[in-house]
């Protein structure tokens, strides 16, 4: 698994998956493909969503949507751009051990890492930075 300590202007410091932005007419895989060639060199396969999300930044006055798709390495190496961050390639059972790992995927981890296709939903709404006041999984019936 990959993760990136983000020094971007957010949440800097905060362990995260790459990710970012779909742009104009982008399909969900297509932006997915694009951004992890982008963050870290790598070219990804065999994509599956596995969490959709929303996050109330209430310090910010923002509201960001996650899609958390998991994918097979295909080819590629990776790249450290100190710009983005540190990757790092880690294992669930050391993603949770992270002192600040991203509140909500402290939540969704149980989910997310299982073998089971099981699409969850979630919103979460953050105080200010990485301290999440609340967290509601979505019940699908």
């Amino acid at each position: 698994m990959l993760h990136r300590n983000s020094n971007k202007k957010i949440m800097p410091g905060v362990w995260m998956a790459p990710g970012g932005h779909r742009e104009f007419n982008e399909g969900l895989f297509e932006c997915a493909k694009r951004e992890i060639m982008e963050e870290t060199g790598l070219s990804i396969k065999n994509l599956k969503v596995k969490a959709i999300g929303n996050a109330h930044l209430k310090d910010l006055d923002q509201e960001i949507f996650f899609t958390f798709v998991f994918a097979d390495y295909k080819s590629g190496k990776l790249k450290n751009d100190p710009n983005e961050g540190e990757l790092k390639w880690l294992t669930p059972n050391e993603i949770s051990k992270l002192d600040n790992l991203l509140a909500e995927i402290k939540n969704i981890a149980p989910y997310i890492f299982n073998k089971k296709n099981k699409i969850i939903s979630y919103k979460a709404v953050y105080e200010k930075g990485n301290k999440l006041t609340d967290f509601v999984l979505e019940k699908s019936s």
